[in-house]
């Protein structure tokens, strides 16, 4: 809860950090990078950007499934993703339709490199839902009606997004294993600086 209430402001990035208990100084900023990720996410839903948020919100599952991949893997993997939606990627409990890995893998790929909702992976495995969008909160899943086809309410969807994303800094918090793993690469993860670079 804390995480989409924060203030947009660095001081309000390092009160997150605090109360996740990694605001060591020396890695305050590599941990910042991945709380400035989601606050720009969230912005762009604010603003009513919906296919920038969703974009987002695709590149934030990507990017910390790959912080949080297992150590002998060099590069993350579909499997990877979907574990990490599997295990911090959760609607709330009245929502008609419950995130599955494999959907939201598989909605991931369709919206990044079609545009569109179908991607070669609902070919293979017919099992595996098609999502649809509107910018309202509550999902919409009635198989009798739409077999197959799930529609995202993208507001509840980013909020979603946002308390995964607290999910996996409480687990840091706990694992130091993987928060050590983490912190490893976050050094490759993008951050902002201020233009002139001094």
């Amino acid at each position: 809860m804390l995480l989409y209430w924060i203030s947009k402001t660095n001081e309000g990035i390092t009160h997150m950090l605090e109360y996740a208990g990694l605001s060591s100084t020396e890695s305050s900023k590599l941990w910042g990078s991945i709380l400035g990720f989601v606050s720009e996410m969230k912005r762009c839903d604010e603003a009513g950007l919906t296919t920038a948020s969703l974009a987002m919100a695709f590149i934030c599952i990507d990017s910390i499934a790959n912080l949080s991949r297992p150590a002998g893997n060099k590069w993350v993997t579909r499997s990877d993703f979907k574990n990490w939606v599997e295990l911090h990627l959760k609607g709330h409990p009245e929502q008609p339709y419950q995130y599955r890995g494999k959907d939201v893998y598989a909605a991931r790929c369709a919206f990044l490199h079609t545009y569109g909702s179908k991607a070669k992976l609902h070919e293979e495995d017919p099992d595996i839902l098609k999502y649809g969008y509107h910018n309202g909160g509550k999902h919409n899943f009635n198989p009798k009606v739409a077999p197959g086809m799930v529609l995202i309410g993208t507001k509840s969807f980013i909020n979603d997004i946002v308390h995964a994303v607290e999910s996996f800094l409480e687990q840091c918090k706990t694992d130091t294993t993987l928060r050590k793993r983490v912190e490893s690469r976050l050094v490759h993860f993008l951050r902002t600086r201020p233009y002139p670079i001094s």
